[in-house]
């Protein structure tokens, strides 16, 4: 469970800073829906890391630790459900 809450607040707040990024840039959109964006992109990314570390090439070239995929679909829903909670209490 640790994992997955490390993996989830590393990828927020990268979400979040991206998304501020955007709104600052963009400014077409609210922050929060912007916040939002960047956390639904980050999930989307862990989903496609969990694929890319799931090969076998990676764990024999590495001595880290291979997580686990439930921790990348842990790390994803819970930043597509705090996505969903900040653009509902953004709107």
């Amino acid at each position: 469970m640790r994992e997955v809450a490390a993996l989830s607040l590393v990828g927020a707040a990268a979400g979040a800073v991206g998304g501020l990024v955007f709104w600052a840039v963009h400014g077409e959109t609210t922050p929060e829906r912007a916040i939002a964006y960047g956390l639904w992109i980050a999930a989307t990314l862990c989903l496609a890391l969990m694929i890319v570390v799931g090969r076998k090439l990676i764990w024999r070239r590495t001595s880290l630790p291979v997580l686990e995929s439930w921790v990348w679909v842990g790390a994803a829903l819970v930043l597509t459900l705090a996505g969903a909670a900040i653009d509902v209490l953004g709107s």
